[in-house]
Parts: structure tokens; C-alpha cells; sequence
């Protein structure tokens, strides 16, 4: 950012978007920010209603928790540290069991519409456009095997949940997901960048699909984000300082 050459011009470029942003537009980013932590606390209290069975204010809790220790660990996986405290000594492996489905789940629908957009705009190794179908379908064999095991893997078994628990997490991944998609369509808008809408949601879900498999902390997350959002829209919009502060926001 520092060695921009345009960092003056862009730069109060960007401080008149900000100045022209009104209140209420800032209120519906925080609304749909709320509402993306309230899908995700509500799969947990879904995956967690039989055997240990919690409020949705406590759920909320527990995602939240979950997401501090998240930020400071490799591939988010604090996250399992932190919402396993929250139960019974005896469920707290199974929670971490639990919670692999729930972002098994997430991770899907994030593939399938990656796969979808690299189809479109991949300005990058264009073969890889042709593996995310191969993918797709092998996430979603696995997701819907009944996995009864036998043997010393037996016990594998009674991690499974129902094909009914299933089909709900695909829902409210997907839901949560359109709620991600809809936070960065809005931040476009308010900073008035001129992205067309189709190409935009391509190369979002581009994008998520990229930082669903890099490994990274949410630290560096925020300069691969920046990184990315600025390779997939360069060929509609060239205020590259712009576009990293709309990624820097919604991070």
C-alpha cells in the first residue's frame, strides 16, 4: 500500500466514499455481520440438540469464543479449542466431531459454487477449473456416506450424524454463505465501486473458495484476501487501494 504509485489520489479517493457513506448503511453491513454469526451459532445448537442441548444466546457464546481463539490459530483451528469448553467433560471430543461436520458442511458449499465461478474468471493455472466438479461430487459422496464402520473403527460410528442433520447444515451453510456474499455486494456498493454484479459474485466465490484451502491465520488472511480481491476484479476496476480496503472491512 505504502509503495503505491497512485497512493495520494486513491487515497482520498477512498476517504470521499467513506465521508458519503450514511448511517443506515453502515447499520445493514453490522445487521448482516450479526446475522452471519446467528446462522453459524444456530448449526451448532442443531448439531449439539441431543446430547447437550444448549440456548441459542448460549450457542452464540460459544461461536464467539470459538472465533478469538480461532484468530490467532492456523487454519482457524482454535475454533474446535474454543467452543469445547463450553461442554460436558464426557461430550468434548464428540463436539470436536460435531463441529468438523458443521464446517464439512460449510466447506461444500463453498467448493461447489468455487468450482462454479472458476469456470468463469480464473486468471490463474486454468486447468484447475476443470477439477472442482471432480472435487464437488467427491466431497458430497463423502458427506453422504452412512460411514458404518467395523472392526477397531467401530467406534468411528457413533460419530455420525443423521442424513436429516445433514441436509439442515447444508442449508444453513448455504444460507450463511449468501449472507458473506451479500455483506461484500453491499460494501461494493455503499463504496460505490462500478463491478458488475455477475462478475462480482464470480469472483467472490472464487475468492472464498481460494481461502477455504490456503492455510493461513487470520492475521495473514487479511493480506491474501486483499491480494486476491484485487487479481480477480483488476479487469473491471484499476483502484487497487480501494479494493483492499473493502476486503480490509469485512475482515
Amino acid at each position: 500500500v505504502l509503495h503505491h504509485p497512485n497512493l495520494l489520489a486513491h487515497g482520498e479517493a477512498i476517504q470521499f466514499q467513506f465521508k458519503r457513506i450514511t448511517f443506515s448503511e453502515w447499520f445493514l453491513l453490522v445487521v448482516l455481520f450479526c446475522l452471519n454469526y446467528a446462522t453459524e451459532a444456530l448449526k451448532w445448537k442443531i448439531l449439539l440438540a441431543h446430547w447437550n442441548p444448549l440456548s441459542m444466546l448460549q450457542s452464540l457464546k460459544t461461536v464467539l469464543v470459538g472465533q478469538a481463539f480461532a484468530f490467532f490459530t492456523p487454519v482457524r483451528s482454535g475454533d474446535y479449542v474454543g467452543r469445547i469448553l463450553f461442554l460436558e467433560t464426557g461430550n468434548k471430543w464428540k463436539g470436536v466431531a460435531q463441529l468438523a461436520w458443521s464446517n464439512y458442511a460449510q466447506l461444500m458449499i463453498t467448493l461447489t459454487m468455487g468450482a462454479f465461478g472458476m469456470f468463469f474468471n480464473l486468471p490463474f493455472l486454468p486447468w484447475l477449473k476443470w477439477l472442482g466438479p471432480v472435487m464437488v461430487l467427491f466431497a458430497f459422496y463423502i458427506y453422504f456416506h452412512p460411514g458404518q464402520f467395523k472392526g477397531w473403527l467401530q467406534k468411528m460410528t457413533a460419530l455420525q450424524i443423521g442424513i436429516d442433520v445433514k441436509i439442515k447444515l447444508l442449508l444453513l451453510s448455504l444460507l450463511k454463505y449468501i449472507i458473506f456474499m451479500v455483506q461484500y455486494i453491499w460494501a461494493v456498493k455503499i463504496f460505490a465501486i462500478p463491478v458488475p454484479l455477475f462478475e462480482l459474485w464470480i469472483a467472490l466465490s472464487v475468492m472464498f473458495l481460494c481461502l477455504s484451502i490456503i492455510p493461513a491465520i487470520s492475521l495473514t488472511d487479511l493480506v491474501i484476501r486483499g491480494q486476491l480481491i484485487v487479481v480477480l476484479l483488476a479487469a473491471w476496476y484499476d483502484n487497487s487501494l480501494m479494493l483492499i480496503c473493502l476486503s480490509t472491512l469485512i475482515w
